[in-house]
Order: C-alpha cells, then sequence, then structure tokens
C-alpha cells in the first residue's frame, strides 16, 4: 500500500515558467535560428524551426487563439494559454483557425510557409508582455508533478 506524499519545493509556483510548463514544438524540425532580441524592437523575438512548406502546425499547448491574420505581411496565429502565458506561429503559408477558436495539441492552427527564403515557423513566447527565449520551454520536462512521491505506508 502506498500513499501519496506532496513535497512542497522552495520557491515553487504555478505561474507560468520554464521551471513548471513545458511547451511542445509546433512542428518538429530543429532550432535554425535562434532568440537574439536587440534594443527594445530589433532583433529576433522567438525561435525559428525548420519546417518544409507546408508542414502542419499545432499550437505548443492547448488554450484558445487570440489572433489569427498578417502581420507585417506574415500570416501568424497567436494562442493563449492562460496565466498570461502566449504562443505566437509566424511565416505560416495558410491559418486554420479563427480568433475565438478553443484548441489542444493535437489542433491545427495553420501550415507553414517561407521567409527570408527560409523554410521556417517562427515561434514566440510572451509572458504578460514580455517575450522569452522558447528554447528553454521547448526543453522543459519539469512539471508540478515532479513534486509528488510515493512512499511505503509507515515508511520514512
Amino acid at each position: 500500500m502506498y500513499r501519496i506524499l506532496i513535497i512542497a519545493l522552495a520557491g515553487f509556483s504555478l505561474a507560468p515558467s520554464p521551471e513548471c510548463v513545458r511547451l511542445d514544438r509546433p512542428v518538429p524540425g530543429p532550432i535554425v535560428r535562434s532568440y537574439q532580441p536587440a534594443g527594445s524592437y530589433a532583433g529576433h523575438w522567438g525561435v525559428d524551426l525548420e519546417a518544409t512548406p507546408g508542414t502542419v502546425v499545432h499550437p505548443a499547448s492547448g488554450g484558445v487563439v487570440t489572433f489569427s491574420g498578417s502581420v507585417a505581411g506574415m500570416l501568424t496565429v497567436t494562442v493563449a494559454h492562460g496565466g498570461g502565458l502566449r504562443t505566437s506561429y509566424s511565416y505560416l503559408g495558410e491559418t486554420l483557425v479563427s480568433g475565438g477558436d478553443r484548441v489542444t495539441r493535437a489542433s491545427v492552427v495553420g501550415r507553414s510557409g517561407m521567409d527570408h527564403e527560409q523554410a521556417a515557423v517562427h515561434f514566440s513566447v510572451r509572458v504578460g508582455d514580455q517575450y522569452q527565449d522558447p528554447a528553454p520551454w521547448l526543453a522543459c520536462h519539469n512539471s508540478p508533478s515532479a513534486g509528488l512521491r510515493l512512499i511505503p505506508m509507515g515508511g520514512a
């Protein structure tokens, strides 16, 4: 017989952060351009994931579509995941969702396209109004369940 013991970790928070939320890759390809912001508006505020044009693009997690349309001539979809966490998918060849749609990880938000002769999907992560490097979020395998341990009844 086992009891569930919940261990509270110092500094543990349910607020979205790479320490407790894992986002899945919207496409399977590797990162071909990294996060390199410069100043307030310049630079690269996400990562580009290699994707043959027409590749199905999935949301990194479930949520609600808050935007589906064109930004600076690029088709883009943004999904709100709760807790101020939002992800965006750009360089799309087509969008397949509309604002207000509920999506799951299995949903298809669009198909990849091209940008600057690069076959890729631009993926960005924001918490509130702050952009963050998506790479740690994609690599995160921790979750609040990491704080759960099973121990034998009567054991220490």
